[in-house]
């Protein structure tokens, strides 16, 4: 495609001289521009018209400006826009020296040009058969020689290149803006710049690029340089701008053709954060299909951080690579934390109206990372980073993920499908000996745990920031923790002080302090953004607790309901009164805020409890036959039965009562 374009527009300046050939011998070119357009058509093999007028100039040199004119589509892309379209055009040629063999030829402008390229569902496009190929030459094609060639100079102005695709809506274009080449000879250094812009549908600037080098090309074109070669380019939409240098070799005189860049240096600014490329040595691409190249030490400068890269690409479709990074330290804050264009310019920044991750969809891109340090958030640095990943389809898959963190040691799953909108994030993490306070706190300011332990889980969520995960999080796992405690609640000072006949009823107090533990584990479930422990099991001194509660981390919140189980030692210190009607538990009630929530004795429980055990005691000596113990010894089974649920019948109606007659509550002052 490349080479056609090229030949299209060497087309054009070849029809430009042509046309001054003719007008050698016509001294008017509007008298005969039918026969211009005539032999034009057939030197093109396309229809050419000229709209406007002819201007011919025979002094100093030959010279002639055309207006307004049309290159024309093949009869199957009528419909289509003109294959090209110039709005003024002018080349001057040196007559003498056309006696010596010698081709001067003057300042050539091309302004307010298009050339559409367009292409049919079939894959056909309006460049087929524009250039018939020649027949093979058994002696070989001669080389090129330009060492009899020179030009006074090349200017092109807004020349617009269009390229229409059936079904892909409106076209992509790229505009020259400008083009300035100095006077050219062959083998020397020649001043070349430009000013280029890509345009979508709606012709709104979507890449502005300028370029300054220095040109020089060998006499048979079998080696191209740019020599200082400068560039910077600015993504007004996307908040990128950058600027680059090199020193560019293309050599065409092997099989393939080969890029070297040597002295490469690109700097970026992504809204904000800075990259930054470094090549020691000479880059060398082979313009294969697809272009493709290798690198060792590639440095690269994230903020101000040195990493470096190894490894290769390949610019097909997909673009593919595979890298491999080291480094001392990243660190990932800015990135994660800074918002996006969007949110920047006071728009929204929920998931639809967030970053786009859509370059992330098409590369196919493998990777190993080593650091020594990784630092996600403040309170989450990782260290002795080791880990595969690839990205595939969008979907960003690191595994086996080996780090440090957290007091501990992280191993596990992560996958990233940067596709869905929010990106859809699985983490299957295996974590050792890990302070599961800095874990909690990672999402919510206030940890109810302290303690170091081992968690397997599976969790599910959507988007990158924290409102988002905390929404979002489903997934379920295990865990134990041991010596640690439960913070904001002091469950020995329950005991300690409240543990009376006479103010059980008054415990209703929000605790500080903590509750150490031997030991604690359970199961995880979150859905939405709900931790729910479903199997919560404590042992500490003393006592124990068992039972299921949930943590709404988005909203701080806890609920627990819990059996508090006390030791001998506990219940020989409590009241008779109180450990006949508990049995050695109490029920408790936590709720409330994470960092200090809410302790109450469920007394309904504790009564019905000790009312039960009464009532069975009671029934159990009525019902009990006063026989001697063979009697009892021949008690059936089915009389056993018809016993207990006697008792149990008694039981239930002896506690409808005892709700009938209750007092109803009394309705609070002022309502």
């Amino acid at each position: 495609m490349l080479r056609k374009v090229l030949m299209v527009l060497g087309g054009v300046v070849a029809l430009l001289l042509v046309v001054v050939l003719l007008v050698v011998t016509l001294v008017d070119p509007d008298d005969y521009r039918d026969e211009i357009a005539e032999r034009a058509s057939t030197a093109l093999g396309r229809e050419v018209r000229l709209d406007g007028p002819l201007r011919l100039r025979l002094l100093p040199n030959l010279s002639l400006e055309i207006r307004d004119l049309v290159v024309a589509n093949p009869a199957n892309f009528a419909n289509a826009p003109a294959l090209a379209r110039v709005g003024t055009a002018s080349v001057s040629v040196a007559v003498w020296p056309l006696l010596r063999g010698e081709l001067e030829i003057g300042q050539v402008l091309l302004r307010d040009a298009t050339l559409s390229l367009v292409t049919a569902t079939d894959g056909s496009s309006n460049l087929d058969g524009l250039f018939a190929e020649p027949a093979a030459d058994p002696q070989g094609e001669p080389s090129p020689d330009l060492s009899r060639l020179s030009l006074a100079g090349l200017t092109l102005e807004n020349v617009s290149l269009q390229t229409f695709e059936s079904g892909a809506g409106s076209p992509r274009e790229l505009r020259i803006d400008e083009l300035n080449l100095g006077a050219f000879r062959a083998g020397e250094r020649v001043p070349l710049s430009l000013r280029v812009s890509v345009l979508d549908g709606t012709r709104e600037v979507q890449i502005g690029l300028s370029f300054q080098s220095g040109l020089r090309v060998a006499s048979d074109l079998t080696r191209i340089e740019l020599e200082d070669a400068r560039a910077e380019f600015d993504m007004p939409g996307a908040g990128i701008d950058g600027r680059g240098s090199a020193s560019l070799t293309l050599s065409l005189s092997g099989e393939s053709a080969l890029l070297e860049l040597a002295g490469l240096l690109a700097a970026l600014n992504l809204d904000g954060q800075s990259l930054e490329f470094r090549a020691g040595e000479a880059l060398a691409l082979r313009l294969n299909d697809p272009i493709n190249a290798r690198f060792e030490a590639l440095e690269l400068d994230i903020n101000g951080q040195p990493l470096t890269l190894s490894g290769g690409f390949a610019l097909g479709d997909p673009l593919t690579a595979e890298l491999d990074i080291t480094g001392q330290s990243l660190d990932l804050r800015p990135w994660l934390s800074s918002p996006g264009p969007a949110e920047a310019a006071g728009e929204s920044s929920s998931s639809e109206g967030g970053a786009d991750f859509s370059p992330l969809v098409g590369p196919r891109v493998s990777f190993a990372v080593t650091l020594d340090e990784l630092v996600m958030a403040d309170d989450l640095v990782l260290t002795e980073v080791k880990g595969q990943a690839r990205l595939v389809n969008g979907v960003l898959t690191l595994d086996p993920m080996v780090a440090q963190g957290l007091s501990g040691r992280f191993t596990g799953l992560v996958t990233v499908d940067f596709g869905a909108a929010p990106p859809q994030v699985r983490v299957n993490p295996r974590l050792g000996g890990i302070d599961v306070q800095q874990l909690i706190g990672l999402l919510s300011p206030a940890a109810p745990l302290r303690g170091l332990g081992n968690l397997d889980v599976d969790l599910r969520f959507s988007g990158l920031s924290a409102t988002e995960i905390l929404a979002t999080l489903d997934g379920e796992g295990r865990f134990s923790l041991n010596e640690g405690a439960l913070l904001g609640i002091n469950l020995q000072r329950l005991i300690d002080e409240e543990m009376t006949a006479s103010n059980l009823a008054s415990i209703q107090q929000a605790f500080g302090g903590e509750t150490p533990f031997r030991s604690l584990s359970g199961q995880i479930r979150a859905e939405a953004g709900v931790l729910t422990l479903p199997e919560l099991r404590l042992e500490a001194e003393g006592f124990g607790l068992s039972g299921a509660g949930s943590m709404d981390l988005a909203a701080g919140e806890i609920a627990y309901q819990l059996d508090l189980a006390l030791g001998q030692a506990l219940l020989d210190r409590v009241p008779r009164a109180l450990a006949r009607a508990t049995n050695g538990r109490i029920p408790l009630s936590i709720a409330g805020p994470i960092s200090r929530p809410l302790v109450q004795v469920d007394l309904a429980a504790i009564a019905e409890g000790a009312l039960q055990r009464e009532l069975q005691d009671r029934l159990l000596d009525r019902l009990t036959p006063q026989a001697s113990s063979e009697t009892a010894s021949e008690e059936t089974e089915s009389e056993s039965e018809g016993r207990q649920r006697t008792g149990d019948l008694l039981l239930r109606s002896l506690l409808e009562r005892r709700e009938r007659d209750q007092p109803p509550p009394e309705d609070p002052p002022g309502s």
